[in-house]
């Protein structure tokens, strides 16, 4: 058995690894790049090294077995670390190199994701990034098959085997053109807002499902006029100036042509998170893309605390 396992390659390894965390061999084999007959012969070879089966089928699924899960636990962070090590041989320099996926919710993309991805990309050559825009629920769903690295959605999206870190929190606000705000009193809650023409995500977004909770404590009936699927939507609605809107302040920091005042509440509340699935080994790409997603989160949060601070 030990002569067997010495036989066992990277490419053996990193397709099982594909297979553990899609699932089936579908979509495994469409992110290797490779057919499905071929996948299967190389799980049927890794198999055969092992005293017992890697995988159980329920249904359509290919869950791990008690021998599989121990080998994927040990054998991913080992994997990534050797394929960092083998890129870096190749280019010999101190720049980060090979491949990073980024998810994001449209919000943080835009302020956060994006232009923590652009600091990366202008300083290291040999660095490939994609960033994908995504609801929350498809992200977390791609952590875990592997598909993306790291992501920045709202912390209240709870998932067993991440690991998160805090980047800024940001209470939900009303958004409009500065004479319309202006005319708002200096204390907003929900109530207060009972008479106004509206617009906010759908239902489908949290914050949406935040501000139904607020306003049902609260008693109140909100006029929402208009619902829409992404928060640049949104704004453009506000910029209009037809309609007021619930969303985002960080969204319109370096916006000139939209102003936000915050909306007291319990549930109006939310903070933007970096996770990544536990276990997986660290690249330096994705440590580097932690750095400079921080550094630019506290710069928002001192823009958020300075427009607070000047007068009206």
């Amino acid at each position: 058995m030990l002569m067997n396992i010495r036989h066992i390659d990277l490419r053996l390894l990193r397709s099982f690894i594909a297979v553990a965390r899609a699932e089936n061999f579908v979509r495994a084999s469409e992110s290797l790049s490779i057919t499905q007959s071929a996948l299967s012969q190389q799980m049927k070879e890794l198999g055969s090294h092992f005293p017992s089966p890697l995988f159980e089928k329920k249904g359509r699924k290919l869950i791990l077995s008690r021998l599989g899960s121990g080998l994927l636990e040990r054998m991913e962070p080992l994997l990534g670390q050797v394929e960092e090590g083998l890129l870096k041989s190749i280019h010999e320099n101190n720049n980060i190199v090979g491949t990073l996926r980024v998810g994001a919710t449209n919000t943080y993309s835009q302020t956060i994701a994006l232009p923590a991805s652009m600091r990366l990309i202008e300083n290291n050559p040999n660095l490939k990034i994609t960033l994908r825009d995504l609801p929350a629920q498809k992200v977390l769903s791609d952590l875990m098959q592997n598909e993306i690295d790291i992501a920045i959605i709202p912390q209240d999206y709870q998932f067993p085997d991440l690991q998160w870190q805090k980047l800024i929190s940001e209470q939900f606000s009303i958004i409009g053109t500065p004479q319309l705000i202006n005319q708002l009193p200096t204390k907003l809650n929900i109530q207060s807002l009972a008479n106004l023409e509206l617009a906010t995500l759908t239902r489908q977004f949290l914050m949406r499902q935040k501000i139904e909770m607020q306003a049902r404590k609260e008693g109140a009936y909100l006029n929402i006029r208009m619902e829409v699927s992404a928060m640049g939507d949104l704004l453009e609605i506000a910029k209009s100036g037809s309609l007021l809107a619930i969303g985002s302040p960080i969204s319109i920091l370096h916006n000139k042509k939209l102003k936000s005042k915050e909306i007291k509440g319990e549930f109006l509340t939310r903070t933007a998170a970096l996770c990544w699935r536990e276990g997986k080994f660290i690249t330096s790409a994705m440590s580097a893309f932690q750095e400079a997603a921080s550094s630019i989160s506290a710069d928002l949060n001192l823009e958020s605390r300075r427009q607070k601070k000047s007068p009206a």
